[in-house]
């Protein structure tokens, strides 16, 4: 059975992997920034599956380039160079002999099958059969991040490895219940402020607040502790409402965050510096 997960924990962590991969044409974590005369991040934005079409991923573009310009303060600007919608390449109808208790909408076995089957593993997937892609190709050396929204599930909204990040939409929420469980289909808003979150580790930063969610704390402890954080409403932290995410309000990097990017990320970018910037102050 799929667990449940306290929204506050609903969140992607990061990996960073030690490989020094030069450009995303030779794997998910090049070490060091190509070098620009501008603070910009080149980004390649992909949906992962069978649930958006070209006027949803166009609509999330959209409003993650303004939300992520905002969110750096006007500091950094996002770079959508290539969009676009790819397939699953594994197909549930290749596989008969899947099946679940309590669910038998083909749609949302494909989906399934890939928490079962693949997991975070959906990262290396989703890479390899971006690689491919005749307009993502032609860009890999230029681009600092894969950004990917898809319908495969894993147990989170999001996670990051190296320069390649992904979120959840729709996502199913403890499918094995004799009920079935629930799909819930994030809205636009939701879904961008997962994205920047998950952009954000592409960039090499940590989660805020950190010390709010450590392994052993209750719901009530971590609830008192983000009360008491000054970086509890960062983009970037476990403690902020995601609930309260809408066509109004977002989350942006907070004062801390901001200081990393304009005095580490930013510099590392004009300079062609390291992607692992050295010396960051921790967000508490």
């Amino acid at each position: 059975m799929k667990k449940f997960f306290f929204l506050f924990l609903l969140c992607g962590f990061s990996v960073f992997a030690q490989e020094k991969d030069r450009t995303l044409a030779d794997g998910m974590n090049p070490m060091f920034y190509k070098k620009r005369t501008t603070p910009i991040l080149n980004i390649a934005l992909v949906y992962y599956g069978d649930f958006y079409n070209e006027a949803d991923l166009a609509r999330v573009q959209t409003m993650l380039e303004e939300r992520f310009f905002a969110s750096t303060d006007q500091a950094l600007k996002l770079n959508i160079m290539v969009s676009a919608i790819i397939p699953f390449k594994n197909n549930i109808l290749d596989f008969p002999d899947y099946r679940q208790d309590y669910v038998t909408d083909i749609t949302r076995l494909q989906r399934l099958w890939y928490y079962d089957n693949v997991g975070a593993k959906i990262l290396t997937e989703v890479y390899e059969q971006a690689k491919l892609h005749p307009e993502i190709k032609l860009q890999l050396n230029d681009l600092d991040a894969l950004a990917i929204i898809t319908g495969a599930q894993f147990d989170g909204l999001g996670f990051a490895s190296g320069r390649v990040a992904v979120t959840e939409n729709p996502m199913e929420i403890a499918w094995g219940l004799p009920d079935g469980g629930l799909v819930e289909f994030i809205t636009d808003a939701r879904v961008v402020d997962e994205l920047t979150h998950e952009i954000g580790h592409a960039m090499f930063l940590d989660h805020a607040a950190s010390h709010c969610s450590l392994p052993g704390m209750s719901y009530q402890e971590s609830m008192a502790c983000c009360a008491l954080s000054p970086a509890k409403n960062d983009v970037m932290s476990y403690c902020r409402d995601r609930n309260s995410v809408n066509e109004n309000h977002f989350y942006k990097y907070e004062a801390c965050n901001l200081r990393i990017i304009r005095e580490k990320i930013i510099p590392a970018m004009l300079s062609g510096g390291a992607w692992n910037v050295a010396n960051r102050e921790k967000c508490l």
